[in-house]
């Protein structure tokens, strides 16, 4: 299942989040034999996690599913295996996979943490990887902890996980869009628009750099993870996409800490609720097309975590009972949106519009009471992107004097844990206007101002006119790179309206 950006980080102007999903333990192992796109006979032993639609999924040693067409098969045999493999072989295969000059990986079991660098990384900055996948090594191990706290109190049934559980870290959004593009078939959301995503076929997690500089995406990501993982669910199972999303939005970080889960307010998505647009919960309950497309996908999270909240606040015994019901759905298996909500409803003993209407009553009591507040918000009357390891405070200011010109300033933070950067900064406007800033080199984790100058540069198809609004969008690099040198001669990009 996607989800609509990973989590709610603004990039490139879209708000979102994104994930996937996967599968179950209790399958038979068996040797197949099967004859792939190319013609060729491939062997492979795997645990049969389901059979439908025409395909079976088959779970292989490392953990990830292969689909494969049942009319592919020709030979099916009782075996023992596969068994699992640890950390080490993991570790090996993601070196294989992603190149040793550009790899790192750090090994805290059942987790491994990789590394993917834009580019080769100098000695004397190994100390800086290696710290950071300690780090965050660290935090899944709180994950852990506060999903399996939450998961005694509402008695959802678990177990340890099987295989290792990887956590991908791509230094380069580059790199990162193209790995999304390969893993997701550049189905649902846009590549550009996800921060991270949990994948149910490789099982692995995989985040942009940017995302470690708060934490928040990583922990909805690793959520799913935990939630698929530990077997409460299912993977490929027809589980709604609302409570995927709805119990991973629950869980609320500080950081590196973790500081709410899906019983208490979630303060971005509860102070959004009365703001999101109008979706019809009857919608968000039978059908997941809400989820899917870069528009909608921001609300349709925050009614996802409304109808999830007030579900495991103000039912929580029929709210258990329903999740061990999704947990018997079967991989593969397809549920219509008429049995889904006719399921949710006997569960709940409402129809889905009343507890609509009573979402907002209980949200307005727990409001009072839990008094929610947002965490790190830009200065009055600034403007807060993070994007391309670059942290941009940034205020605008109409001067109707000047005929409504636009004037922008602000200050940059290289939020990199692991190396200097050449950035290059353009604000955009909806008129095809621009204004940039270019730094041959910031020092990680040093900030700099970005001076008053006016918007007025012309992109390249620039429709013209008043602008309206605008979008800040951030370019970084190695500064020894060979672009890097491009950019040192004045040959800078030249932002392209209508496109990223």
């Amino acid at each position: 299942m996607f989800r609509s950006q990973p989590l709610h980080r603004s990039l490139s102007g879209v708000t979102v989040l994104f994930a996937a999903i996967m599968l179950s333990s209790q399958a038979q192992a068996d040797r197949f034999t099967y004859t792939d796109k190319l013609g060729e006979t491939v062997n492979v032993e795997a645990r049969l996690a389901g059979s439908g639609q025409g395909m079976h999924a088959l779970e292989l040693d490392d953990g990830s599913i292969r689909l494969v067409p049942q009319r592919a098969v020709t030979k099916r045999e009782l075996a023992e295996g596969p068994e699992p493999i640890d950390t080490n072989e993991m570790i090996e295969r993601l070196t294989e996979k992603f190149g040793k000059d550009k790899f790192r990986a750090y090994d805290r079991k059942p987790y491994v943490i990789g590394v993917v660098l834009a580019a080769p990384l100098p000695k004397s900055h190994e100390s800086r990887v290696r710290g950071l996948m300690a780090t965050a090594a660290t935090f899944m191990r709180r994950v852990e902890t506060n999903f399996m706290k939450y998961a005694r109190n509402v008695r959802f049934p678990t177990e340890p996980p099987q295989f290792p559980l990887v956590l991908l870290i791509f230094e380069s959004d580059d790199d990162f869009e193209a790995y999304t593009k390969e893993v997701t078939g550049q189905r649902g959301i846009s590549a550009q628009n996800i921060a991270g995503f949990y994948s149910g076929l490789s099982n692995w997690l995989a985040i942009r750099l940017t995302e470690c500089s708060d934490f928040e995406v990583p922990l909805h990501e690793a959520i799913h993870q935990q939630v698929y993982n530990r077997h409460v669910l299912q993977r490929l199972g027809p589980t709604p996409v609302w409570f995927n999303e709805g119990i991973a939005t629950g869980f609320e970080g500080d950081g590196t800490k973790i500081s709410g889960n899906p019983t208490l307010l979630n303060a971005r998505y509860a102070l959004r609720a009365n703001k999101a647009a109008a979706i019809d919960w009857a919608n968000v309950v039978g059908d997941d097309k809400a989820f899917r497309g870069d528009v909608l996908a921001g609300d349709a999270y925050t009614h996802a975590w409304s109808l999830h909240w007030l579900l495991v606040t103000k039912y929580k015994v029929a709210y258990s009972n329903y999740v061990k019901t999704l947990a018997q759905q079967q991989s593969l298996s397809k549920v219509t949106a008429e049995e889904r909500t006719r399921e949710f409803e006997e569960a709940f003993g409402k129809s889905v519009r009343e507890l609509q209407k009573e979402f907002r009553q209980q949200l307005e009591i727990a409001i009072r009471k839990q008094k929610p507040k947002l965490k790190n918000q830009p200065r009055r009357g600034y403007s807060l992107t993070q994007d391309n390891l670059g942290e941009v405070e940034l205020k605008a200011v109409r001067r109707l004097d000047l005929g409504g010109a636009m004037f922008v300033e602000g200050r940059l933070k290289n939020i990199s844990p692991i190396r200097d950067l050449a950035f290059h900064i353009t604000v955009e406007t909806t008129a095809g206007t621009y204004a940039e800033w270019y730094l041959p080199s910031l020092k990680m984790k040093k900030m700099t101002a970005l001076k008053l100058q006016q918007v007025n540069k012309l992109m390249k198809n620039a429709p013209g006119g008043q602008s309206a609004t605008f979008h800040v969008r951030v370019r970084s690099i190695p500064p020894d790179s060979e672009t890097a040198a491009t950019w040192k001669r004045g040959q800078l990009p030249v932002p392209v309206f209508g496109g990223r």
